[in-house]
């Protein structure tokens, strides 16, 4: 199996549903959560050149201190319409606890089934270019959070960012933002990540500026059934993500 394939179908060292080595023999993934711990320490913590050369490697030691884990799931990720199924049920937990009191029961409950089933859920990243990120508690692999990114013209498109409210402040929304810029500027060579963000939605809009994004545009976009999302177009430049 080659890297390419090895990594974006969730088995690698550094995440994922299994661990495997590069024989294809499953390792246990306990044990390679205390390896990676192990080699943290010995190295010197995240300060030292191990850690900033290879990046994700940090990103992973310090979800691991934070309690949980971010995987990454593409076209070749295995088992995929189950890991969907479990990201539109914690969609749906998050929208209607949300975005009920922000744009209504009606269109809420449209734009769940509409941009956030199963089926759309596995058509965006089989077929439309879509890349998910998963955070899971490291305890009992209940999901925590997603996002799901997409490469657009010129820039990476962020496309959702969700995280379950008993889950917040843990520095699941910012992990997720580390590796969209990672995404960004190392697969795609893209400078800035741009969202839309619906201007009643004030926590999300005070969020993404405290993480650097700035405010560039406004949108009233028509999304059928008779709705419409009155959003903020909102930018970051991916220089500015080194201290997430």
């Amino acid at each position: 199996m080659s890297y390419t394939r090895w990594h974006e179908s969730g088995h690698y060292i550094f995440g994922g549903e299994d661990y495997v080595d590069f024989d294809g023999t499953p390792i246990d993934d306990d044990a390679v959560d205390v390896f990676l711990y192990k080699l943290y320490e010995v190295r010197g913590g995240a300060d030292d050149e191990f850690w900033q050369r290879y990046a994700h490697g940090g990103r992973v030691i310090d979800n691991f201190l934070k309690g949980y884990r971010i995987q990454r799931i593409t076209k070749h990720f295995d088992h995929l319409d189950e890991r969907a199924a479990v990201i539109a049920a914690l969609a749906g937990e998050i929208w209607r606890e949300h975005y009920t009191s922000i744009i209504g029961e009606a269109q809420a409950e449209y734009m769940l089934e509409r941009f956030q089933s199963v089926d759309q859920i596995v058509k965006d990243i089989r077929k439309n270019g879509y890349i998910y990120f998963t955070a899971a508690d490291r305890k009992n692999d209940e999901l925590l959070g997603y996002c799901g990114v997409v490469p657009q013209d010129g820039f990476l498109l962020l496309s959702k960012l969700y995280v379950h409210k008993d889950a917040r402040g843990r520095g699941i929304a910012r992990a997720f933002l580390a590796e969209a810029a990672a995404l960004c500027r190392m697969e795609y060579g893209f400078g800035k990540i741009r969202l839309t963000v619906n201007k009643g939605n004030d926590g999300a809009v005070a969020t993404y500026h405290k993480m650097g994004f700035e405010t560039v545009d406004s949108v009233n976009t028509d999304i059928g059934g008779g709705f419409f999302m009155d959003d903020y177009v909102m930018e970051l430049a991916v220089t500015d993500t080194e201290e997430l």
